[in-house]
């Protein structure tokens, strides 16, 4: 079930006595935030990028985390904060496929050796 939110315009007219008359768009927002985390292996929990090569290359999840989810932010997940906050817009749902870090998005495994560096 989905809720809609109208933002009123409101027009002033010098002619008119009393009155506001009102049009609106719509932002359609999702009561049960339908958006989640998509990743296999982050199951949700937010993990910043390490970047530690010192062990040599222990593999895509360690040393990248959820870098790539578009719900990725530098200090958690956007998933648990912004969308949240938003209401559960449904313009978070544009981004369906991309929940689950760009190692995952090109097939890469959590702990497969990290050959590429675009991650």
């Amino acid at each position: 079930m989905k809720n809609t939110y109208r933002k009123p315009l409101i027009l002033a007219d010098s002619e008119l006595a009393e009155g506001i008359y009102t049009s609106s768009g719509a932002e359609t927002i999702s009561a049960t935030g339908t958006v989640k985390c998509e990743s296999a292996y982050m199951n949700g929990v937010w993990q910043a990028p390490t970047y530690d090569w010192s062990n040599g290359t222990p593999g895509y999840k360690y040393n990248y985390g959820c870098l790539g989810c578009r719900a990725y932010r530098s200090n958690g997940c956007g998933l648990l904060t912004d969308y949240v906050a938003s209401g559960y817009a449904s313009s978070y749902e544009s981004d369906i496929g991309y929940y689950k870090p760009t190692w995952e998005q090109k097939n890469y495994g959590p702990n497969d050796p990290v050959t590429d560096f675009n991650c």
